[in-house]
């Protein structure tokens, strides 16, 4: 589908109040979804995808009475387990309700019921009876105006999100503009932006590759504008209060507990192939050395150690009940235009391991040929782990050669290329040959002693 999924979604079993709902959020520019739900048909599930404010008539169904609120909460607990997606971000419910005081059970039936990946941010409301007279549209547009402003930090990320669109649309608006006034015309304009794109497409990953994944190409020649626009386009002028209220503990906020650290490491420098299309080649893949693999043999011809050797001696994990939850693995490294352009030949790897966090805090001092991440969390496990890698533990491999090998996440590009870099500044480390020389010594100073005799002064050395 081409078009993005609605953020603003209005849910009734009421056309007349679905309506009356709708026209208001369109007065105040706010473009919605408005699903009539059915009894017998229930809702398309998608449109709940990308939901950011779900308003939501609290009774859906015909003979649901006021006061029983297990039979319509039961209805919407469905409606979102079906509908709401992990991907999609957070959301808040506001009931757009004449039971308004029914919102504290619908909330706590809400949370005792519903998956907590699926739980909304917040459940606000509306009170339908203080709009149902005529000419109440304006006090329903202030209104919905406020409650979607009540959240700060809803209202901080939304902001953050028109944001990116802004800088989407500019960018955009930049590939526009390359096509002159005189080719703005039917026909040859869509023509023309179609050589532009073309032509950024193959400058940005070479003519044959780009001709076989033109939306990897595409991406690469626009990311990186976007992101620069994105950090440096000029900010509106309600951006910083929208921040200092929504982030309100800035100089006092306590430090994370490991385990929050941890799935904060994880959310900045790793993604899995649930979110996005990954194999063993892709740059900053993680991939377990299969078993196979990892017999005295085959790790000799590879690396010319032996698997206990490369734990022990290139990894130093020294402790024996650490070595037993070691997990030796390959990251693909490399230059990004190298990857971006899908070069063939044989691609560069280091081998590394995941260990707990516990056994890479044990770890001294690294020597300049090592590397250790920062703790993070991987899918299905609660522990925090680590990955640690010997740059001198390089070798190419071929497409052939990993085959059918699964990666079971990859490290985003800040953290890939802290690794990469701080593999090349060891690689390519300068050496002299130089001479220090010995140290001068002082010369020795002998105590002097009176002998008995004289009473004169002489050293201890003449004594």
């Amino acid at each position: 589908m081409v078009f993005t999924q609605g953020r603003y979604v209005v849910i009734d079993d009421d056309e007349k109040e679905l309506r009356q709902l709708v026209d208001a959020l369109h007065d105040i520019g706010v473009p919605c979804v408005a699903l009539r739900y059915d009894d017998v048909e229930g809702v398309k599930y998608e449109h709940l995808g990308s939901v950011r404010l779900l308003f939501l008539d609290l009774h859906l169904t015909p003979g649901s009475q006021p006061g029983n609120i297990a039979q319509p909460a039961a209805v919407i607990v469905g409606m979102l387990e079906e509908g709401i997606q992990l991907a999609g971000g957070p959301y808040v419910i506001i009931l757009w309700t004449k039971h308004e005081e029914e919102k504290g059970a619908f909330e706590d039936y809400l949370m005792a019921r519903l998956d907590p990946t699926k739980r909304p941010l917040a459940v606000l409301a509306l009170d339908k009876n203080k709009y149902m007279a005529p000419n109440s549209g304006a006090k329903l547009s202030a209104d919905v105006s406020d409650i979607i402003a009540s959240d700060p930090r809803l209202k901080a990320l939304l902001h953050w999100e028109k944001e990116v669109l802004r800088a989407a649309s500019a960018t955009l608006s930049e590939i526009g503009a390359m096509v002159g006034d005189g080719d703005r015309v039917p026909g040859r304009f869509s023509e023309r932006l179609d050589e532009v794109l073309s032509l950024l497409a193959r400058e940005a990953i070479g003519r044959r590759h780009a001709a076989n994944d033109p939306a990897g190409a595409m991406n690469a020649a626009l990311m990186p504008i976007l992101a620069d626009r994105i950090v440096n386009q000029q900010s509106l002028p309600e951006s910083t209060e929208i921040w200092q209220t929504a982030a309100t503990h800035i100089l006092n906020a306590p430090e994370p507990t490991i385990e929050a650290a941890a799935k904060l490491n994880t959310m900045l420098h790793l993604a899995f192939p649930a979110s996005e299309r990954m194999t063993s080649s892709s740059w900053g893949a993680v991939t377990l050395l299969p078993a196979t693999e990892q017999s005295d043999p085959a790790m000799r011809a590879r690396f010319d150690l032996t698997r206990n050797q490369v734990i022990c001696d290139a990894l130093r994990v020294e402790h024996h009940a650490d070595r037993a939850s070691v997990r030796l693995a390959l990251i693909r490294i490399g230059a990004s235009c190298d990857y971006a352009q899908n070069r063939v030949g044989p691609m560069p790897f280091v081998l590394g391991a995941i260990i707990p966090d516990e056994a890479a805090s044990r770890r001294e001092r690294l020597p300049a040929s090592e590397f250790k991440s920062p703790a993070f969390v991987l899918a299905g496990e609660e522990a925090a782990s680590r990955l640690i890698f010997n740059l001198r533990l390089q070798i190419s491999l071929t497409a052939a050669q990993i085959n059918g090998w699964r990666p079971i996440f990859r490290v985003r590009e800040s953290l890939l290329m802290q690794i990469t870099s701080h593999g090349a500044n060891h690689a390519t480390r300068p050496a002299i040959i130089s001479f220090r020389g010995a140290e001068p010594t002082a010369p020795v100073v002998a105590p002097t002693v009176a002998t008995p005799e004289t009473g004169k002064d002489v050293s201890a050395v003449e004594a």
